[in-house]
């Protein structure tokens, strides 16, 4: 996903295995600059019921195990956040919103707003990006597609 990465300071792992016995999230993004680990996933489909059941289970099945990992690897300290960035059909967003028990930390991406780069604006491509801003900037002021 290009606009994990467009911010020029943002690592990404895919299918980073947090723990066994329980499915990879898509990415575990690392930004080091700002202190932030996010766990990403991706989904098309249009009804996205096991993503919304990973995301109720995210704090013991990925939160805990990954800062653990990545603590005890030397890579993270104990005071970086950790947070979901979830991308999903912007018709699934209000759906998968209403099913998810707490979305504190969780921010919900429009898929087709985050795959279309020709319309982000200069800022997206910059260190000054923020994935919790509640939207991508877009070309023309606008910013789009992100909802906590």
């Amino acid at each position: 996903m290009q606009l994990l990465t467009a911010n020029g300071e943002t690592f990404v792992a895919p299918k980073y295995e947090v723990a066994d016995g329980w499915q990879c999230p898509a990415f575990v993004a690392l930004r080091p600059a700002r202190r932030q680990v996010y766990v990403v996933e991706v989904s098309a489909s249009g009804y996205p019921l096991a993503l919304v059941n990973r995301l109720n289970e995210r704090v013991e099945k990925w939160y805990a195990p990954l800062l653990s990992q990545l603590h005890g690897l030397g890579i993270t300290q104990p005071d970086w956040e950790i947070a979901c960035l979830v991308f999903v059909r912007s018709d699934q967003i209000d759906w998968l919103k209403e099913r998810v028990k707490d979305l504190s930390g969780v921010h919900v991406l429009g898929l087709e707003q985050a795959s279309s780069p020709w319309v982000w604006d200069d800022a997206v491509w910059t260190s000054e990006m923020r994935f919790d801003a509640g939207g991508i900037p877009q070309r023309g002021g606008k910013a789009v597609g992100l909802t906590h």
